[in-house]
């Protein structure tokens, strides 16, 4: 549920062409803003788009368990209902005590299922899909982002075309990703664990 938005003006290499070492980018390709972001999402509703600033007081200064368990705290009850299953990666900030802990109290009190996402695991959280429509979404609604100096207003500018862009999303898109997740673990399942199209 956390996404890092790095505007550059070199576009994403699609999944299927990773492997052919001609479409892959180099790690350090220049980037002129990148803000992190959490949302959340479930069948057709959507949380807020929740600009994340590394914490001033923690020791790498990045962001914190304790600004996720806020986001967690203030948006999830918006979303969810009672039967609902609730996935997240192991990002550390996701599978700390304090995070876990504050879940399993509220998944129980709200008759939320928690799921388990193992490490290593193949990356099948629709959100994937939602975050990378957000950033070509961003990109072609203002293209000049990718050559804007480093700058307070750039920043502010991104924040806010990533939070209309996140709004702009349609019900039936959630809905319909939300709804997907049976089949991406039935890809899962009937590959044998290998590749699938998600």
């Amino acid at each position: 549920m956390l996404l890092k938005i790095a505007i550059t003006s070199q576009p994403d290499v699609a999944k299927e062409n990773r492997k052919d070492k001609r479409n892959v980018q180099p790690k350090n390709k220049p980037t002129r803003h990148s803000q992190m972001f959490w949302a959340g999402f479930a069948c057709g509703r959507r949380t807020s788009l929740v600009s994340l600033f590394g914490d001033p007081d923690s020791p790498r200064r990045g962001v914190t368990s304790r600004q996720i368990l806020a986001c967690l705290q203030e948006n999830l009850p918006t979303i969810a209902e009672p039967g609902y299953f609730f996935v997240q990666d192991n990002a550390p900030t996701h599978t700390a005590r304090l995070v876990k802990n504050w879940l399993r109290e509220w998944a129980g009190e709200n008759g939320i299922q928690l799921v388990e996402w193992p490490p290593y695991s193949p990356d099948l959280n629709p959100i994937e899909n939602l975050w990378k429509l957000l950033k070509e979404q961003i990109l072609k609604k203002d293209p000049g982002l990718a050559d804007m100096p480093k700058t307070d207003a750039a920043l502010e500018k991104l924040i806010r075309v990533a939070e209309e862009t996140w709004e702009e999303f349609s019900e039936a898109l959630l809905e319909k990703l939300a709804t997907s997740m049976v089949r991406r673990l039935q890809a899962v399942l009937d590959a044998d664990g290998w590749y699938t199209k998600y």
